[in-house]
């Protein structure tokens, strides 16, 4: 008994190697493999955004095509914007092959600290969701003229 213990102590290092190896690979099948629904895509991912900060606040931009806009919701809480909605594509026929999911996601993104949160503004064009939170005036660089005596 104690040999068989011993004998797969010493292959416990490779046994964590291999452990990761079949993870990485599942992931890298799961990325080949047609996206039929929601749950296909890593959980967090959807919807792909770009957040660019600038003096004046923070835009956000959600590529959502084919989401209804009417069932797109946002809320803003402890500097986290959520974005929650629904993108329902109902067809007919069989599928020969199928990369566009439908269903709910939710997505929630960590933004900078200062942010009004009554001064936010969205809006939904050409399946791109733009947010737009203005910063609270004390956070805004203040230019200060020099005068010249």
């Amino acid at each position: 008994m104690i040999m068989i213990t011993r004998w797969l102590y010493d292959f416990e290092p490779l046994l964590g190697d291999f452990s990761r190896l079949s993870e990485e690979l599942d992931r890298l099948f799961e990325i080949g493999l047609p996206l039929s629904d929601i749950r296909s895509v890593p959980r967090g991912t959807f919807p792909p955004v770009n957040v660019i900060e600038t003096k004046e606040g923070v835009s956000l931009q959600a590529y959502i095509p084919g989401a209804d806009p009417k069932k797109i919701e946002i809320t803003f809480h402890d500097n986290a914007l959520t974005i929650k909605g629904e993108r329902d594509t109902t067809y007919k026929g069989n599928f020969h092959r199928r990369e566009r999911f439908n269903g709910t996601f939710t997505r929630i993104i960590g933004l900078p600290e200062g942010l009004d949160p009554d001064k936010i503004k969205a809006q939904y064009r050409d399946g791109v969701l733009l947010v737009t939170i203005d910063k609270k005036e004390e956070q805004k660089p203040k230019q200060i003229s020099v005068s010249v005596e």
